[in-house]
């Protein structure tokens, strides 16, 4: 899949980051010592950490190297990793709150995933993860649809979207066997968007992209975003100042180590 797009993500950066600040805010630990930011993207996610803790020493984490890039430029004082999170971090550590803001849907097997990210964990130390559920929103049923639809199901037969995301049961099943202090959340935020062809935008750049790298030039990545912006159009209907409600579902929890 093609690197991240840090400006096309940071497009609607205060959408983004709001979960960020939310989760946060849950966090109930005064001075931590040691923050890592799993997922960092181009750092809005860091940021919220730093504003909140800026005694701590906070590592930003990610494989991509635009973002790392864009986080550099922007928060020249926080130690940034390029590192896939589900590889081996044991060498960066122990850390009191291991964060994850939208980041572990585009990684694998998350019943091994999410115990490796708590064993970074000190003692009496924090995961906090959110994590969006796309797959039960219009946005991501109408996507399925179009892709499979004759006109443009050949262009998709290599497919992989890398999209790894589950019901809030399954996460408990998985975190209640790390820790018997758990919180587990779910919020529908409803994002106010201008236009359909926003809604677009905003996907371009995360869910949207797989398909996009399959088309092979800019023609079909224009009609495809055309008829997609389309079908949106029957899901999300404008209200009465013109502007488009669009509901966006993320699960929250955080675990305890004891």
């Amino acid at each position: 899949m093609s690197d991240w797009n840090p400006n096309l993500y940071l497009k609607f950066d205060r959408e983004r980051t709001q979960p960020a600040i939310d989760l946060t805010m849950k966090i109930m630990m005064d001075q931590p010592r040691r923050i890592i930011d799993i997922g960092c993207g181009p750092g809005n996610s860091t940021n919220v950490l730093m504003t909140r803790w800026p005694q701590a020493e906070i590592i930003g984490l990610d494989r991509s190297q635009a973002m790392i890039a864009e986080a550099k430029t922007k928060y020249p004082a926080v130690k940034w990793v390029r590192a896939d999170a589900s590889s081996d971090l044991t060498g960066l550590g122990r850390f009191d709150i291991v964060f994850s803001n939208a980041a572990i849907q585009w990684m694998p097997d998350h019943e091994r995933l999410l115990p490796n990210l708590a064993n970074m964990l000190n003692a009496n130390g924090i995961l906090a993860v959110q994590v969006p559920i796309t797959d039960r929103m219009p946005i991501r049923i109408e996507l399925d649809k179009l892709a499979s639809s004759d006109k443009w199901k050949d262009h998709f037969l290599a497919l992989h979207t890398q999209l790894s995301m589950h019901e809030p049961r399954f996460y408990y099943d998985i975190i209640c066997r790390l820790s018997n202090e758990v919180d587990l959340w779910e919020t529908q935020y409803f994002h106010i968007m201008n236009s359909h062809a926003d809604i677009v935008k905003w996907y371009s750049s995360t869910g949207l992209r797989p398909y996009l790298d399959c088309l092979e030039n800019d023609i079909l990545r224009t009609g495809f975003k055309t008829d997609f912006e389309n079908s949106l159009r029957l899901v999300y209907p404008i209200q009465a100042d013109g502007r488009i409600l669009f509901p966006f579902t993320r699960i929250f929890f955080t675990v305890r180590k004891r």
